[in-house]
């Protein structure tokens, strides 16, 4: 063979092998998926982490993450529009009750952490009597901790009060501050604001120890059976982060600082304080007893919950995969 056939060969072998490369590369690009919270808050923490620290990327996802507000989260999920939700687990529930097939996969914040604060001069809860008391939406989960907190001391959300919705936990602090309402339930950062600026926490509602799930992942059951692997993936993702909150305050911090916009370090460090630490799951969960509780406490506004078992709302094989897989 002459020189120039060889150096033709040569080069020829090396575009081929460099095609194969980028061939293969390809065959192994990250696979997308779309995760929405349905709300802005610390608690969506994890999914943010994980995303800045790199955890799904070393899964091989290429995580969308929306923001889709309240109830039509859900409804973006049963059409298949997301592959998972981040959210309290009510609406999704309700929509199980009405038919939707839909199960949760994991849980990692399973504690209440709200307060309710009211306007200077109201001291205790039993003075909400006869007052206004803000929530987001009427039936959502803000209403749910109201109805909880209120019947612990003797008293009716329906009745003994008057609830009205102020949307976001930004939009009942301003109605507070205005005098819109007398009374709102917030998380305990925005509650420390409050308090800086003369209001008062009358009730930490994770005194009152009730069984609850908090923030669950929930799918599709056809997502689950068809890209099992994903969901497999993600979660091992969530793990990661979850030890890196614990582990990396700083880190964590600034994670927080940036999709909260937030500058009061005092604000910041509360946020962090509530999001992790004891009340940060050590391994995500589905805690049967809360989720009993939640579908109870759905069954005065969505009757067709009282037929649901909270056993065959919830996967926890992936948790056990995930579990298995550990070191």
């Amino acid at each position: 063979m002459s020189c120039s056939a060889s150096r033709r060969s040569t080069i020829l072998a090396l575009v081929l092998s460099l095609f194969g490369t980028l061939n293969s590369s390809s065959l192994h690009a990250a696979d997308k998926l779309r995760v929405s919270n349905c709300y802005i808050g610390g608690a969506i923490l994890p999914l943010w982490l994980a995303k800045d620290a790199g955890f799904y990327a070393r899964e091989g996802l290429d995580v969308e993450q929306i923001w889709i507000q309240g109830n039509p989260s859900t409804s973006a999920l049963i059409s298949g529009e997301i592959d998972l939700l981040y959210c309290i687990p009510h609406n999704v529930i309700g929509a199980i009750a009405g038919g939707a097939d839909l199960q949760f996969i994991a849980s990692i914040y399973n504690r209440m952490q709200y307060r309710i604060v009211a306007a200077p001069g109201i001291d205790k809860v039993e003075q909400l009597k006869g007052k206004v008391l803000g929530i987001a939406r009427i039936h959502d989960v803000s209403h749910f901790y109201v109805r909880l907190a209120l019947k612990s001391f003797g008293m009716n959300a329906d009745q003994d009060v008057r609830v009205i919705s102020t949307g976001g936990q930004a939009d009942r602090t301003l109605a507070l501050k205005n005098g819109r309402v007398a009374a709102t339930i917030l998380n305990p950062a925005y509650a420390l604001t409050l308090e800086k600026d003369g209001f008062k926490t009358i009730l930490d509602i994770e005194t009152l120890n009730f069984p609850v799930v908090g923030n669950m992942t929930a799918a599709r059951r056809q997502f689950i059976k068809e890209k099992r692997p994903l969901a497999v993936r993600f979660v091992r993702a969530l793990v990661a982060s979850m030890k890196k909150i614990q582990d990396d305050p700083e880190f964590s911090k600034k994670v927080l600082a940036k999709n909260l916009r937030l500058q009061d370090k005092a604000i910041i460090d509360e946020n962090y304080r509530f999001n992790s630490g004891k009340f940060l799951e050590p391994f995500p969960t589905l805690p049967l007893e809360g989720m009993r509780y939640a579908i109870d406490s759905l069954v005065p506004t969505v009757p067709a919950a009282k037929h649901l078992k909270a056993e065959a709302l919830m996967d926890s094989s992936i948790l056990a995969e995930v579990a298995k897989g550990m070191p």
